[in-house]
């Protein structure tokens, strides 16, 4: 099992998106940013909560953003709400590396600050194997 963790804050999204607006499309994928334009007064927290996904899907994995794009990894939404995480690029790669054949996110946001935990099962543990 790997997890990473990671937290974000909504005033610098918010900051950003007013002085680079034209960066966020390079960040996000569109279904994203559709779900953050959805949340009205809530769009930055949103956006604080995405960017944590990523950061801490760098951590599960061991690689930050090592050689990986900003979309490497995005969240889509189920019927119901809950998010769903998917990999693509080097992120996907070193997941197949490690073997890794499920995962979990979870997003949370209040009070000006964003969180999001991911939950990756399966493969190798390198920690393990190194002790």
């Amino acid at each position: 099992m790997r997890v990473g963790i990671d937290l974000a804050k909504t005033k610098r999204w918010e900051a950003l998106v007013k002085k680079h607006p034209q960066r966020v499309g390079t960040i996000f994928t569109e279904e994203e940013l559709a779900h953050c334009r959805k949340k009205g007064l809530h769009a930055y927290e949103s956006m604080a909560a995405l960017w944590a996904v990523r950061e801490a899907v760098g951590k599960a994995l061991g690689i930050g953003f090592f050689r990986s794009g900003w979309q490497d990894a995005y969240v889509s939404w189920s019927e119901y709400g809950a998010p769903i995480l998917h990999l693509k690029g080097n992120f996907k790669k070193r997941a197949d590396e490690l073997g890794i054949i499920d995962m979990a996110v979870s997003i949370t946001h209040e009070d000006g600050m964003a969180a999001a935990v991911v939950i990756m099962t399966g493969g190798t543990n390198e920690a393990a194997e190194q002790r």
